[in-house]
């Protein structure tokens, strides 16, 4: 999550460092600037993500054993669950229904007023950084902060709905952190921060470029168009390539990319809770689905020999 009241807590397609080339000079959003007329017409179905390993995001500078790899393998189980999470292939896939993408913009929308970006930018150890970084600003209030107002308000959402929804708990906690790390992280924890939430939601955009799959519903594609093409892949690579010069394995910045994982697995999660303009039996139908996936998950990881006493179970 990034900055001021005035930048979004992900996305951003601006180089800041000049590890990695810069190879699309379109100046439209994060889009890739390969056609889509050469990809499918219609999204129909993403695959899931595989497992991560060690090298997946050389192409980026994290390689094989490089501090960035470290710190991403360490937060696996989380990062896959949540790129691969139910909103992700909702989206992805087309049927993310209208009232949760709308909740979840307001959730996300809150993040603007974290000052991630801002004290990073401060704690910075050179004036390229820092220059890179006050561009980098520029764009999220410029580009992104626009793709919230405007799909908002072409579903009808006014700053009065807005501020009717609560928090989600997920949504608290992260913010609770983010406030924590701004206060007293340093600069190496603050650019772990932001390397970690940009690279997560980069990986998660990519499964559909991967894919070749292309959304049809206009917020679903601009989500995907913020968080994906080349200048948003040299936004991250530059990242990695400053926490590979910057961060260590032995200080407490090996910490934040478990934690932003298991933040963002639960701030998707927490996506389905407050369903802005549903009916009533539309929330009792979600509060249902939530009571059986969690079922669900205290089933799977039961075992019946051990807490049942059945008969017809031989030992």
């Amino acid at each position: 999550m990034t900055a001021s009241s005035a930048q979004s807590n992900h996305g951003s397609r601006t180089a800041i460092v000049p590890n990695v080339a810069q190879t699309s000079q379109s100046g439209k959003s994060g889009a890739s600037t390969e056609s889509t007329e050469t990809r499918e017409p219609a999204a129909k179905h993403v695959p899931l993500a595989p497992a991560s390993n060690s090298g997946d995001y050389a192409f980026l500078g994290a390689t094989p054993g490089s501090v960035a790899d470290r710190f991403y393998l360490a937060a696996a189980e989380d990062w896959n669950a949540a790129i691969n999470s139910r909103f992700v292939n909702e989206l992805l896939d087309d049927t993310l229904p209208d009232s949760v993408l709308i909740s979840y913009l307001i959730q996300d929308f809150t993040f603007f007023t974290q000052p991630t970006l801002e004290r990073l930018t401060a704690q910075a150890p050179t004036q390229e950084i820092r220059d890179m970084l006050n561009r980098q600003a520029e764009f999220f209030a410029n580009q992104e902060k626009p793709y919230f107002l405007r799909f908002l308000e072409e579903y009808g959402v006014d700053e009065r709905q807005q501020a009717s929804v609560p928090q989600t708990p997920a949504n608290r906690e992260y913010c609770a952190y983010l406030d924590r790390i701004a206060a007293t992280g340093s600069f190496a924890q603050l650019l772990c921060l932001m390397c970690a939430m940009e690279w997560l939601y980069l990986a998660w955009a990519k499964r559909t470029v991967d894919a070749g799959v292309v959304q049809q519903v206009p917020a679903h594609r601009g989500w995907v168009e913020l968080h994906e093409g080349e200048l948003f892949r040299c936004w991250v690579g530059n990242l990695i390539a400053l926490v590979n010069q910057y961060a260590s394995p032995d200080g407490p910045e090996a910490d934040v990319f478990p934690e932003v994982a298991r933040l963002e697995r639960a701030f998707f999660e927490d996506s389905y809770a407050y369903g802005v303009g549903e009916s009533e039996e539309e929330r009792e139908s979600r509060r249902h689905e939530r009571v059986l996936a969690a079922l669900d998950a205290l089933a799977a990881d039961e075992d019946p020999l051990a807490t049942v006493d059945n008969p017809l179970i031989r030992r």
